[in-house]
């Protein structure tokens, strides 16, 4: 049992680094473009407003720090990571849900 819950834990804590790795690009890359239409209302008139990227940017961040907390707790092996696991599931589901309603 306890080589199997090594593993899983294991397996846990790569997901959870992709996750993170993830997020972070995906947040960095959407305050550059907030950074970048910001000064360029126009632009941001022509395709979707700088609204939107600004909340999928938000989002992004919000999942960052979620998944930072879950790898931190699995890497730990602190008893509430399955609390932390739960929240990330959710957060990567919201995400998702957000990207494919807002498209």
């Amino acid at each position: 049992m306890r080589v199997a819950q090594g593993r899983i834990l294991k397996f846990l804590s790569f997901v959870n680094w992709a996750v993170l790795t993830l997020a972070v690009l995906a947040s960095l890359a959407g305050a550059v473009i907030c950074l970048l239409i910001w000064p360029f209302p126009q632009v941001a008139a022509d395709g979707p407003g700088l609204t939107d990227i600004w909340v999928a940017t938000e989002l992004g961040v919000g999942v960052t720090i979620v998944a930072a907390l879950a790898t931190w707790l699995t890497d730990k092996r602190h008893p509430l990571f399955w609390v932390a696991e739960i929240a990330l599931a959710i957060a990567v589901a919201v995400a998702l849900a957000y990207g494919i309603v807002s498209r």
